[in-house]
C-alpha cells in the first residue's frame, strides 16, 4: 500500500494574497467555429495572475539571467526522494542556522546526495493569515550546509527563506548558483508520517519564466 499527500495549497481566486483572477468565457469566443448544442455547458478562461503566487517553484532565472528557466530546469531535479526536516521546535520570526539543521537532519535520518529536502517549519496551518509571515528563516550558513550536503530541490511551507530585510537575495542566489530549484507555501507537511518520502513537484515548461504554481506530491510507501 502506499498513501498519496497533496503538498499543495488550493489558489481561491477571490482570496489568493495576490494578483490572480478568472475570467469565464465561451470556447467559442477562443474558436469562431464552434458549434454549441442548445444549453451545451462549453467554457474556457482568460488567467490574470502574478506567477509567485499560492504553492510555487522558483526557478533559477528568478534572480540569475543566465540560468534555467521553467523549460530548460532538468526533470531529474522535480522528482525525487525527499526527506523532511521537521523544524518546528525553532520559535517564530526566528533564524534557524546550521546546527538546528544539522540535528534535524540527523533526527530524519541524514540528507542523501541527490536528496529534494522540505523543511516543516510549522507554517501551513497559518497560510492565509498575518501570522504566516512569522515563521522563520535561514542563516546563509543552513543553507550552503544543506546545499553543501547535495541537495537537488528545496521546498518550504512558508513565504521563502530568505535573510529578512536582505535585498541581495543571498540565500536565493546560493541556491540558484547550483542550480537548486525553491518550493514555497507548501501544504500539509504535518500530515506526512514518514521523513523519507517520494516527490514529484512538476511546473508547466514555459519558456522565459522564472516562477508558477505546482501541485507537490509525496507518496509514503507502505502506509
Amino acid at each position: 500500500m502506499r498513501r498519496i499527500v497533496d503538498l499543495s495549497h488550493v489558489l481561491d481566486p477571490g482570496n489568493a494574497g495576490r494578483k490572480f483572477s478568472l475570467e469565464m468565457i465561451g470556447a467559442e469566443t477562443v474558436n469562431p467555429n464552434v458549434v454549441r448544442l442548445e444549453n451545451q455547458w462549453y467554457i474556457m478562461h482568460n488567467v490574470n495572475m502574478v506567477s509567485h503566487i499560492g504553492t510555487h517553484i522558483e526557478a533559477p532565472y528568478h534572480v540569475l539571467k543566465d540560468r534555467d528557466d521553467l523549460a530548460t530546469m532538468p526533470l531529474d531535479l522535480l522528482i525525487g526522494d525527499a526527506v523532511i526536516l521537521d523544524l518546528r521546535e525553532a520559535p517564530r520570526n526566528s533564524a534557524i542556522d546550521g546546527a538546528q539543521v544539522r540535528e534535524a537532519a540527523e533526527r530524519s535520518g541524514g540528507i542523501r546526495k541527490g536528496d529534494i529536502v522540505f523543511c516543516n517549519l510549522g507554517g501551513a496551518p497559518f497560510y492565509g493569515t498575518e501570522q504566516y509571515r512569522l515563521t522563520p528563516s535561514f542563516t546563509p550558513e543552513a543553507i550552503k550546509w544543506l546545499l553543501d550536503q547535495g541537495m537537488k530541490m528545496m521546498g518550504v511551507d512558508a513565504t521563502g527563506v530568505e535573510v529578512p530585510g536582505s535585498e541581495e537575495h543571498v540565500n536565493h542566489r546560493a541556491l540558484f548558483e547550483r542550480n537548486v530549484p525553491l518550493i514555497e507555501n507548501l501544504a500539509n507537511l504535518n500530515s506526512l508520517t514518514q521523513s523519507r518520502v517520494e516527490v514529484f513537484a512538476l511546473p508547466i515548461a514555459v519558456r522565459g519564466l522564472e516562477a508558477f504554481p505546482l501541485r507537490v506530491v509525496a507518496i509514503e510507501q507502505g502506509a
